[in-house]
């Protein structure tokens, strides 16, 4: 990753005041890249800006809701005014199921349990969201020639799992979604610039998203920093060409040559086979 230089590039990090998101977008800086660290809570965007250290001048906050319409425009928008490009957009925001029921990693939520409401909310940030940031960028990707859309879903055990039905259907249908999106820009233009993938970490990761509970052993959760590796090489231009592809960060090898690491670490978007 040392060698991947991202100079010249402008992300979106949407999520990225904690967590898997905050990862990513302090390695995309550390790449070189300038990126807008887009969060709900202002709070969330300061603790990325001091974790960045050195790195803080590549940085815009931004503090939106993915949720509206309102918000998706102002992440662009944001984009846009500090850095007068988007080559990246990096779809990370997510709430976990403590929005329906606090106790939920010791007392699984029923399929019947979320409300409308709670589905709406679930809906509203992990499958609409990506979708009309995506649609969003795509005009200024086009206008460039290139362009990174880069989604975070999950796994497919959790998409179906039976306690976890209001966050994985969302993220299921997120993930769908881009594989439909990444064959539509394929068909439409192969040499359009623009790629569309999935990034994943792999399993259960180390993030707000999962609450502390007692016997839950955080040293066991997934870190997130293997989400560092393959994000800045899927941002890079040394992914040019590679679309519709699944990554998973727990199975990429940073040590490894990279066209090993990127053998081993990734599959077809979807559900292929």
């Amino acid at each position: 990753m040392a060698d991947i230089s991202l100079d010249g590039k402008a992300a979106i990090v949407t999520g990225s005041g904690s967590g898997l998101g905050r990862v990513m977008a302090l390695a995309l800086a550390g790449a070189g890249a300038n990126v807008l660290v887009a969060d709900k809570r202002d709070l969330g965007i300061e603790g990325t800006m001091e974790a960045a250290g050195d790195l803080r001048a590549r940085l815009a906050g931004c503090v939106a809701d993915v949720s509206t319409d309102e918000g998706r425009a102002h992440i662009v928008a944001s984009c846009l005014d500090a850095f007068g490009r988007i080559d990246a957009l990096i779809n990370n925001a997510g709430i976990g199921l403590d929005a329906i029921r606090g106790d939920h990693a010791v007392n699984p939520i029923l399929p019947w349990e979320p409300t409308p409401e709670h589905l709406h909310t679930f809906f509203a940030v992990h499958a609409i969201a990506p979708l009309r940031l995506a649609a969003s960028v795509l005009p200024t990707m086009r206008e460039q020639g290139t362009g990174r859309i880069i989604t975070v879903t999950t796994s497919l055990t959790t998409m179906t799992h039976k306690s976890l039905i209001a966050y994985g259907a969302p993220k299921a249908a997120s993930e769908a979604y881009t594989a439909g999106l990444a064959m539509e820009l394929a068909q439409e233009d192969e040499d359009s610039g623009i790629t569309v993938n999935v990034l994943v970490p792999g399993g259960p990761a180390d993030t707000p998203l999962i609450p502390d509970h007692p016997g839950l052993d955080r040293a066991t959760l997934i870190q997130p920093k293997v989400m560092a590796a393959p994000v800045v090489w899927l941002v890079s231009d040394l992914s040019a060409g590679v679309t519709a592809r699944r990554f998973i960060g727990n199975d990429w090898d940073p040590a490894a040559p990279l066209e090993e690491a990127i053998a081993s670490a990734g599959a077809p978007i979807g559900w292929n086979g």
